[in-house]
């Protein structure tokens, strides 16, 4: 159509251009004759007589009107077009106003709108037209927009604003964005487009905070009210071993053991109800260990959902201190105690000891008495050590410290116990592989200390059923006790490991406390606290834990020199 309408139109523009021309030389040629022959001759009636030049005049005229009108109809046919294509892009540009997902206004200079391509609420646009623009915004921003309108007016630039309406739980944030609208290089009007950011704002919120929630020190994570898990940091991934998709598969439930769990619904109801709760819980890695937790769990909304946000603190290293601390007063009390049995003791004992000997003086003769005498004086000796073992619980020897080798004295503690080891039937295995293996330590505590571990381990082995059992329907059975030695860091490791039962779990966070004992024979529960403390005298720690495959491993970490 496009085509076929400037041919059109370039053809009648040449007709007229050439009848117009043919004209003009018509009357340029006619004007001359009559100007010569004194309007008396007419050269084309003169050659084609009166009675065809009348019809020739009546042909002209009707080309005329023919070809003027024909260029008339060409150019109502290019304004019809026109109109036609100005209409059909008005008709364009009202639709795709209409349709389009942005708030689309136009305002004058005291903010009265004049067109918009939305309803407002329950105001349709023909009711809204007329109205001033700021009467739809919240108060607070009107002056604002205000501002906004008289600059664009003034300079011409567009310019953005921002507005929050609803509340501040459930906010919707709109950006609007004022320009000009010219007519000759004039600003007339302004259009305003007003566009809702809240799915962008929130968005963005949410960036924010998982920046700071993947950056937090401490261990976070979101549950369900149901205890699924929703979101963690990777605080928590690394503590538990889990990765990230595993662990949203899991429900707290998951992590705690079976007795807790109803303690773990009971604190969930109560952060429901009070919005917040503290409490520890100790929470299972994926390797099967347990690790307390401080835990702050506030009840929160996420993502339009009630639900748990948990701030887990790990206190393993608290849990030591206070055990740690708990012990020192322990051991402090009962070197107290200690102190005054001592005094109590040995002033008697004193007196005793010395009368014994006027006895045996005066009986020197009498063997069988001396005899009990000697025992007599032996039980008095071990009152006498028993006394030292309390004073010693709180202070250990100070025996003057020197370089020692570490494997060297174990090689020499073993080897004094081997004969005593070999009457109970259990052979020791020494794996002492530690290259760094020199301390700055006391060779006499750190004995004592090794054989104390010895005569425990015996103890657990011989009074084991099994292993009587056993030695009952196979005498080459023995029992095992292991010595390791490995270097860590700047630190000598000992590990001592008995093929016994194991201690059990009740006794575990005990086994180093003063008088605890589960010895069914006679037993004070001092000799693993002199242990404890001899340990912490040579600034190393001392450890007890079970092992997977049976018995007790007692482990001692020792600053290397």
């Amino acid at each position: 159509m496009k085509t076929i309408f400037f041919e059109r139109r370039g053809f009648s523009d040449s007709m007229v251009v050439a009848v117009i021309f043919i004209a003009t030389i018509y009357w340029f040629l006619d004007s001359i004759l009559n100007i010569f022959f004194s309007n008396k001759f007419n050269l084309i009636a003169e050659m084609i007589g009166p009675d065809l030049y009348d019809i020739y005049i009546r042909v002209i005229v009707l080309c005329l009107f023919l070809i003027l009108g024909s260029h008339s109809q060409a150019v109502i046919n290019k304004l019809k077009l026109a109109q036609k294509k100005l209409n059909e892009s008005e008709e364009l540009w009202r639709s795709l106003v209409k349709t389009a997902p942005d708030m689309i206004i136009t305002v004058d200079t005291s903010g009265t709108i004049h067109f918009i391509n939305q309803s407002i609420s329950s105001n349709t646009p023909d009711q809204i037209v007329g109205q001033s623009f700021y009467n739809f915004l919240p108060a607070g921003y009107r002056d604002l927009a205000e501002k906004m309108l008289e600059s664009v007016f003034q300079t011409g630039r567009t310019e953005n604003f921002e507005v929050c309406a609803g509340n501040s739980r459930d906010p919707s944030w709109y950006t609007y964005r004022v320009g000009p609208l010219r007519l000759n290089g004039k600003v007339i009007a302004a259009t305003i487009i007003s566009t809702e950011t809240t799915e962008f704002k929130r968005a963005e919120e949410l960036r924010r905070y998982k920046e700071l929630f993947d950056n937090v020190a401490e261990g976070v994570f979101i549950i369900s009210r149901q205890g699924k898990f929703i979101e963690s940091n990777d605080r928590v991934l690394e503590s538990t071993g889990y990765t990230k998709a595993e662990l949203l598969e899991l429900n707290i439930a998951n992590l705690v053991e079976s007795e807790q769990n109803d303690l773990t619904e009971k604190i969930m109801e109560h952060a429901s109800r009070e919005k917040e709760a503290r409490f520890e819980l100790e929470l299972k890695t994926k390797a099967g260990m347990l690790i307390p937790y401080e835990i702050n769990c506030r009840y929160v909304m996420y993502l339009g959902d009630p639900c748990f946000l948990c701030v887990a603190r790990d206190i393993t290293q608290t849990k030591l201190l206070q055990n740690q601390l708990i012990r020192s007063e322990r051991l402090a009390a009962t070197g107290q105690l200690a102190a005054s049995i001592a005094h109590e003791i040995n002033s008697p004992l004193q007196g005793i000891t010395a009368l014994l000997n006027v006895i045996r003086t005066s009986y020197e003769k009498d063997s069988d008495l001396l005899k009990k005498l000697d025992l007599i004086k032996s039980a008095f000796i071990s009152i006498r050590d028993t006394v030292k073992n309390l004073i010693d619980l709180n202070r250990p020897g100070k025996e003057k410290k020197q370089l020692i080798d570490v494997n060297q004295i174990i090689e020499n503690t073993t080897s004094l116990a081997r004969s005593y080891l070999k009457k109970h039937g259990i052979v020791i295995n020494l794996n002492l592989s530690a290259k760094e293996q020199w301390i700055d330590g006391s060779p006499q505590q750190l004995g004592q200390v090794l054989m104390n571990l010895l005569n425990n381990a015996v103890e657990s082995i011989t009074h084991d059923p099994n292993f009587e059992k056993m030695l009952e329907h196979s005498p080459s059975f023995t029992g095992e006790i292991t010595i390791d030695t490995y270097n860590r860091n700047n630190e000598i490791v000992i590990q001592v490991k008995d093929s016994g039962p194991g201690i059990s779990d009740k006794d575990l966070d005990h086994i180093f406390d003063p008088f605890f004992t589960s010895k069914k024979t006679m037993g004070m529960g001092v000799g693993l606290s002199i242990c404890h403390g001899i340990i912490e005298d040579h600034k190393g720690v001392i450890v007890a834990e079970n092992d997977p495959e049976g018995g007790a491993i007692f482990s001692i970490a020792l600053p290397v020199i």
